[in-house]
């Protein structure tokens, strides 16, 4: 069976060195990995993955490269404290789903997980305090704010917007929280994390040069697609899912259960250069055949 995972995994990935033309010397790679594996890959054995700056680059990119390629470009969750690293989420089912693409790039918790809302929502807030004794590190608030309100609130009284899993773990165990959700069951609260409102290079490189595929000429509708890869045009597209082979024997229904619970879903194929990637992981298989996510249903 094959499965989606929410980080991103595809066939190629595009290094570059910093020598020669502004795109450097390329250096492609089969090797699938997720797009962090990737650029910490590129970053290790050559510069960074590749940054695009104009139609110049564009075409060595499109000589280079095959669809499904990773390059520099993303647009990832941050946490508001500097130096705390975005490598674990807890969000709630179905989340971040950008509802109604309302350009959702804060997120506020429930004792059932993390969603994203608009950053000009009103919530209160949990700040981080560095300078307070163990047990007193946490203050939340009784006035509700945006979230650059509570994270200049914070700032200024406190040291950040709670940021990290692991503060969150602590909180978990502090009284003020079994108080507050005692009292309140579904009190929204801010946290740190946010998105980054426009895509950024991996190298830090300032580029204004854009080219989205034209199927994909909106990139922010969907909060999970957070990385760039080639098309089979030479264009970008955003996207961020996995696909893994799972080499065990299941019926259609066991393996649809098995993906949920433990990774995303059975594979979906939405075009081409899905399908020829899905196709390339699928030879790989011990078995002739393997599942996909779609089925047909009489009614």
């Amino acid at each position: 069976m094959l499965v989606y995972l929410s980080a991103p995994s595809l066939q190629f990935l595009l290094c570059y060195q910093v020598s020669g033309p502004p795109l450097g010397v390329s250096y492609v790679t089969t090797a699938s990995k997720t797009w962090k594996e990737a650029q910490k890959y590129c970053r290790k054995n050559h510069t960074d993955l590749a940054t695009v700056s104009n139609q110049e680059d564009m075409k060595r990119l499109q000589h280079h490269v095959p669809a499904g390629a990773w390059i520099g470009l993303q647009r990832d969750w941050r946490w508001s404290r500097p130096g705390v690293e975005f490598n674990d989420s807890k969000w709630s089912p179905g989340q971040p789903d950008n509802y109604n693409s309302n350009k959702e790039d804060c997120v506020w918790m429930t004792k059932d997980g993390w969603h994203d809302d608009s950053c000009a929502s009103v919530y209160k807030f949990i700040c981080y305090d560095e300078r307070k004794t163990s047990g007193n590190t946490f203050y939340v608030s009784t006035d509700e704010m945006t979230w650059r309100e509570a994270q200049n609130y914070c700032r200024t009284n406190h040291t950040d917007l709670i940021s990290g899993v692991q503060q969150l773990e602590d909180f978990k165990t502090n009284p003020l929280y079994m108080s507050l959700y005692t009292q309140e069951p579904d009190e929204k609260l801010w946290i740190g994390l946010f998105r980054d409102p426009d895509w950024s290079w991996s190298d830090g490189s300032n580029f204004s040069f854009t080219n989205w595929d034209e199927q994909n000429p909106d990139p922010d509708r969907d909060p999970k697609k957070s990385c760039a890869m080639t098309t089979s045009g030479g264009a970008w597209s955003s996207d961020d899912y996995s696909l893994f082979l799972i080499k065990e024997n299941r019926t259609w229904e066991d393996a649809l259960y098995y993906c949920r619970d433990l990774y995303g879903d059975l594979v979906s194929i939405a075009n081409l250069d899905q399908q020829l990637w899905v196709q390339e992981r699928a030879k790989m298989a011990t078995t002739y055949y393997v599942w996909l996510g779609l089925r047909y249903t009489c009614t």
